[in-house]
């Protein structure tokens, strides 16, 4: 089935209203202009897959957290908890979060380091360091900035005793140059964790359902099958591989984990998915089709497969 991509209906000639319409949010036209290329089959890989993450951040800064970030799982897990306890984090410890979003896993890591630690969170969404500020008491001592993980100006060489990053080397456009950038901010020794999302491991059942969700993703957002969703889960791609032990960083560590996502009802299912970067890609047609998939597949227990990772600069 071919894409469907919905153009704006020109408006009747004729006496222009006299009821003033409220302007259009730009981040709003930004996200629909992003969302007609991928619609296109424009693949959806570096400057376009970021500047897409990036425009769906601004409209709903605090997603991830509210939707997976209350999640727990088998063992215990869940999202920032658990990443931030793979750390190993100990007071004065000096922390850098990486695409630090609303703030989760930057708050988890100032509790671990205590006052006399320093933790910095940086994002380069507007938005979501906003977020951050808010949802941050300011006893804690967090310092958020607004940066891109590839340039991380003002960040000395060998000060960081760990880097946090969850959910976001999926998002970036150049992970060797991160990499490069993790090594020269860290400290001998220093390390870092990060989660990554990992689809290769889904339940038949949860292969499934997410089978007919992709299904509703080639006919509307059909640029969105390529590039990492293309690929193996980081850092099984070579690439992936290239890039972080390129920079000279250690032996990874992976562990698995899943999280929980009890969908008893079509309600649940969307409150879920409504918030996702999968449903930000489709128009309002493809949005309505996605529903039905998860409509027929309710009630679920959604198991979400998340891997850690862990390396350091050796020394």
């Amino acid at each position: 089935m071919s894409p469907r991509c919905h153009r704006a209906v020109p408006l009747p000639r004729g006496r222009p209203s006299l009821t003033a319409q409220p302007p259009i949010d730009p981040r709003v036209l930004e996200l629909e202009r992003l969302r007609t290329r991928i619609c296109a089959g424009e693949p959806m890989v570096g400057e376009l897959a970021a500047s897409f993450a990036l425009a769906a951040t601004a409209l709903d800064p605090t997603a991830t957290e509210d939707t997976l970030g209350r999640l727990g799982g088998n063992g215990g897990v869940e999202l920032y908890r658990s990443l931030v306890g793979w750390a190993a984090l100990v007071p004065r410890e000096r922390v850098l979060d990486i695409g630090c979003g609303s703030g989760g896993a930057t708050r988890q890591a100032a509790h671990a380091v205590g006052t006399e630690g320093s933790v910095i969170g940086i994002d380069a969404c507007t938005e979501a360091i906003a977020a951050a500020h808010e949802h941050t008491p300011a006893h804690l001592g967090v310092t958020y900035r607004l940066m891109r993980a590839e340039q991380l100006d003002g960040i000395p060489d060998r000060s960081i005793d760990c880097i946090t990053a969850s959910l976001v080397f999926e998002q970036l456009v150049d992970l060797r140059a991160v990499a490069a950038e993790m090594f020269r901010v860290l400290r001998p020794g220093g390390r870092i964790v990060a989660s990554v999302m990992d689809f290769d491991r889904l339940r038949p059942a949860d292969a499934q359902l997410f089978g007919g969700v992709l299904a509703v993703v080639a006919s509307h957002a059909r640029g969105a099958l390529s590039g990492r969703a293309s690929r193996a889960t980081i850092p099984r791609d070579p690439e992936d591989m290239r890039a972080l032990r390129g920079a000279g960083l250690a032996s990874i560590e992976e562990r698995d984990a899943q999280l929980i996502a009890v969908m008893d009802d079509e309600n649940a299912a969307w409150a879920l998915f409504s918030r996702s970067l999968i449903a930000q890609m489709l128009d309002p047609l493809g949005r309505l089709e996605l529903r039905g998939v998860l409509a027929a597949h309710v009630p679920h227990s959604l198991y979400l497969p998340i891997r850690f990772l862990r390396t350091r600069r050796p020394g």
